[in-house]
């Protein structure tokens, strides 16, 4: 029989503590997940003994402009501080900090060059880091290159590099809405056996009314909450799903939320 699902909730500065601290203590979860590199001072400490899983959206591992290597040291610090099982990093063009330009997460261009590219970055963040690393895609909006979609260029980067994936259902629902592709285009391209974490959060369109993004501060739709749960029981490997939900959204529905992703997942 597989074990509980651990689950986790994304951490965002010093005040989402209480309400985080209060979640572990009703046994709603079991880690945080914190984006490194944070700031310094008494709100960045996402520790507050509750086990800490480490992600990283600023590295640009699908392009030629390659790593940073201060970024890099910060992640490794923290991941060895908290033994984190895994290490989350987006296989992006451009992250969102200030050295990768763009002020957003961009997937890279679908070409099987810059594939290359991000399996030789990705194996050299592994060796680095010590650990597994767990690829993530942020949405996608467009099309540009050779390969079918970015989902083919996440499967073909994740198996020739070795790597984990992380899905995040709310990048992965918004992607295939924005194309105008069916809700479970792309899973094939994907090992299942790779996939051990999900993300979870809301999504919203932006004032054109056409594109949908991810929005930390609503609640996953029902469809996102039953592809979850299908996933969940299906994906052989899969050890965690993380709730993301902003420090400024209701606290209501946060409580409400885990309460009833604990339930629907025990």
């Amino acid at each position: 029989m597989r074990e509980r699902m651990s689950i986790g909730a994304r951490w965002d500065g010093g005040g989402q503590n209480a309400r985080l601290r209060q979640a572990f203590d009703a046994g709603l979860i079991d880690f945080v997940e914190a984006n490194y590199p944070v700031g310094s001072g008494p709100d960045c400490d996402p520790s507050m003994g509750i086990p800490v899983y480490v992600h990283s959206p600023a590295n640009s591992v699908a392009s030629p402009t390659g790593l940073n290597r201060h970024i890099c040291e910060q992640v490794k610090a923290a991941a060895t501080r908290f033994d984190s099982p895994w290490i989350g990093e987006h296989l992006c063009a451009t992250g969102p900090e200030a050295q990768s330009r763009l002020g957003y997460i961009v997937n890279p261009i679908l070409d099987p060059r810059l594939a290359d590219v991000a399996v030789e970055n990705a194996r050299a963040l592994q060796r680095y880091y010590g650990r597994p690393l767990a690829l993530e895609l942020g949405p996608q909006y467009q099309t540009v290159g050779e390969m079918p979609s970015e989902m083919h260029f996440l499967g073909d980067v994740a198996r020739r590099a070795d790597c984990h994936i992380v899905l995040d259902i709310a990048h992965y629902t918004a992607s295939n809405r924005n194309l105008r592709r069916s809700e479970d285009y792309g899973l094939d391209a994907l090992e299942p056996e790779r996939i051990v974490e999900l993300h979870l959060a809301g999504l919203r369109t932006g004032k054109d009314r056409r594109y949908w993004h991810d929005a930390h501060e609503r609640l996953p739709d029902e469809g996102m909450v039953a592809m979850a749960k299908s996933l969940a029981q299906s994906l052989p490997n899969l050890r965690a799903i993380t709730f993301e939900h902003e420090g400024k959204a209701p606290e209501a529905d946060f409580f409400a939320f885990l309460t009833r992703l604990r339930e629907e997942l025990s």
